[in-house]
């Protein structure tokens, strides 16, 4: 990652100052700040520019605690959030990741090397989440296919096989396979035809 587009929720100035030259130790990635001392502000930035990661400091003055995350995860559900603040409850920190943060860090022990860590780390967990969701989406595509193509074909609805015109039972790979090749006269012009079967 070259560039990374941060936006930082903040209303004290040192810990913004502090942030941004953290991470402008880090040789290598550009980083584009943006910063904001409230929260309203801040849904007005993410509705108009794409952000990377932000920042969150969970007592802002017009929002407070774990509703400062929902918010904010609610306007901007893709974009992993980092929550920084000055309190030591680990309870808060489990709530706040339970809202959907990626990560919580204490203010007090953030270093560069911390900082920067936890923002790679975020942004990866992050792809992987919307990966998973991806993936579920399509497996749950894939299921209503399977109901629907029940309606039209003899299928198990134990192993999912789908009985042949000669009344044997395949699995869907096999029946695709199978259909396939008995359809491919249809499906492919002639001269293609004879170049495939030159091939085989």
């Amino acid at each position: 990652m070259n560039k990374l587009s941060i936006l930082i929720v903040e209303d004290n100035p040192a810990d913004v100052l502090l942030i941004t030259e953290y991470l402008a130790e880090k040789k290598g990635v550009e980083f584009n700040f943006k910063d904001t001392d409230n929260l309203e502000s801040a849904i007005g930035l993410l509705s108009q520019h794409d952000f990377d990661v932000i920042l969150l400091d969970l007592f802002l003055p017009d929002s407070a605690g774990l509703e400062s995350v929902r918010r904010v995860i609610t306007v901007a559900p893709d974009v992993p959030v980092i929550v920084l603040t000055g309190l030591q409850d680990e309870e808060v920190a489990i709530q706040a990741v339970r809202y959907g943060a990626q990560d919580y860090l204490e203010k007090q022990f953030i270093s560069p090397v911390l900082l920067y860590k936890s923002i790679i780390y975020a942004i990866e967990r992050k792809k992987i989440l919307q990966e998973k969701e991806d993936l579920f989406q399509d497996f749950t595509k894939a299921l209503q296919l399977i109901e629907n193509l029940e309606g039209i074909l003899p299928i198990c609805m134990s192993c999912r096989k789908i009985m042949n015109e000669q009344q044997e039972w395949l699995r869907i790979e096999d029946f695709i396979k199978e259909k396939a090749e008995s359809e491919r006269g249809k499906l492919v012009c002639p001269s293609c035809m004879v170049e495939l079967e030159e091939h085989r």
